[in-house]
């Protein structure tokens, strides 16, 4: 347990400063490697469960390290970045689902899920514009990747409501990027959209261990 805080006090505390205040500085080598920090520190948990508790994490932790290239990537093509970021989302659709099987609360939350999304793309399509394919499948990966997640209600274990949380707070952060993405937003968003994101992947990390 002590180890579970120290790691998220130097990802929250330590590691989301430095990349907000090298960003605003423009120093974007050292802005995303502060980022991509922060991300490793949530797999330092899943990595601490695949070698001492369960080797399903591995999988779990294949997922953070794609996402910690991911948040380095980002900050200079978003494409490739989120192409990093789809291949941690298969990762953890395979972890999640061997935890909860397949269920109808699985479909529910994927069909509410999509439903936002939907009402979303729609809602911005003219700000979209042609990237409106590039996001729209991002969205459906997303919104599966959090459904299974959510989906962990079911096992109504703290391990269950850790990765449902993560999970509806990585879908959350994503879609506060959307909106940023296509409209003007203040400092204070992006700390906001960080804080959940990394809240996000260190609750699912921390699930491991418990």
């Amino acid at each position: 347990m002590p180890w579970m805080y120290a790691v998220s006090a130097l990802c929250l505390f330590v590691c989301l400063p430095f990349f907000m205040h090298y960003k605003r500085i423009l120093r974007y080598h050292l802005a995303a490697s502060f980022k991509a920090l922060g991300t490793l520190c949530a797999a330092s948990m899943a990595l601490t469960a695949a070698l001492r508790l369960d080797q399903y994490c591995w999988i779990c932790f294949g997922a953070l390290l794609l996402h910690s290239a991911a948040d380095y990537l980002m900050e200079f093509n978003m494409y490739l970045g989120a192409g990093f970021f789809l291949a941690g989302h298969i990762c953890y659709i395979c972890f999640f689902t061997h935890l909860f099987p397949v269920s109808g609360l699985h479909l529910i939350a994927l069909l509410c899920l999509l439903g936002i999304v939907v009402f979303l793309l729609w809602r911005w399509r003219r700000l979209v514009g042609k990237q409106l394919p590039f996001f729209a499948i991002y969205a459906v990966v997303l919104s599966i990747t959090a459904a299974c997640a959510i989906a962990g209600l079911s096992a109504h274990t703290l391990q269950g409501q850790m990765i449902a949380l993560g999970g509806a707070l990585f879908f959350l952060s994503d879609a506060m990027i959307l909106g940023r993405t296509l409209f003007t937003a203040t400092h204070a968003v992006d700390w906001v959209i960080m804080i959940t994101y990394y809240a996000a992947q260190l609750l699912i990390a921390a699930s491991c261990l418990v």
